[in-house]
């Protein structure tokens, strides 16, 4: 009993740290739902750190983009690609804050990957911060690196029936356990710009040239001023295929 004590109170101190440098309006948020202090839906997204801006109509998660995207640093390396333009790894994501908040969330995430006492917490979080959502995007940056974080997806996903998820990926092979939840759309990405097919089955998204125009249903949001408005095709699975413009 006593082992199982001290490994909490270790397991708890140390996602405390994560949030020592944060700005102390998120530090004391964090710290706040960490330690029951408080525990409503600011504090849950401070912890997982979630964030939103007025064109999309959802929060979503960022992690550090290429260090948690296996198949996409290799692919950031081929001339062509998707990735070889990473829109995460520039402009506002490659300023310090930016990079130091991506950072901290997927030591959360690995923390709760390795303890199921912050495992826990972290589900509870992602509850209590989708309390009142209709839509959540998972990964504006980042990918699903392990399978082991995919369970922890899949619970999350499970356990908030009422919004509807959307995970653009390139991990394919570690997405097999959110395929058929009947809340979420895993859209596997193609590797090349204006790419004429992709073998996946599914679900898929892809990336088009101006003069190109991409194939599928093509996302409205660069004649919107960058928003959604009121599309929710990605979030659905019954739209194949949606296509960006390159930017």
């Amino acid at each position: 009993m006593n082992m199982i004590i001290n490994t909490t109170m270790t397991d708890i101190a140390a996602v405390v740290t994560l949030f020592s440098s944060a700005t102390s309006g998120i530090q004391k948020d964090a710290t706040d739902f960490i330690t029951g202090a408080k525990r409503n839906s600011k504090q849950a997204r401070a912890f997982i750190g979630l964030s939103s801006n007025s064109k999309m109509p959802a929060y979503t998660l960022a992690i550090p983009a290429r260090e948690s995207c296996p198949r996409g640093d290799k692919l950031a390396q081929v001339e062509g690609t998707v990735c070889s333009g990473c829109y995460a790894m520039k402009g506002h994501d490659a300023m310090t804050p930016a990079k130091t908040a991506k950072a901290r969330r997927w030591d959360t995430i690995k923390l709760a990957l390795d303890s199921n006492h912050v495992r826990s917490l972290w589900l509870e979080a992602f509850v209590v911060a989708m309390a009142k959502e209709t839509h959540f995007r998972w990964h504006s940056a980042g990918d699903i690196f392990s399978k082991h974080y995919a369970d922890l997806m899949a619970d999350a996903i499970k356990l908030t029936p009422h919004v509807q998820h959307w995970i653009p990926t390139r991990e394919g092979r570690n997405a097999a356990v959110l395929w058929g939840l009947p809340n979420a759309v895993v859209r596997v990405s193609d590797d090349m710009v204006n790419q004429a097919f992709n073998k996946h089955l599914g679900n898929t998204s892809g990336v088009h040239t101006a003069d190109h125009g991409g194939r599928g249903q093509e996302c409205p949001a660069y004649k919107q001023a960058g928003s959604c408005g009121d599309c929710r095709a990605c979030w659905s699975a019954d739209v194949a295929h949606v296509s960006y413009k390159i930017h």
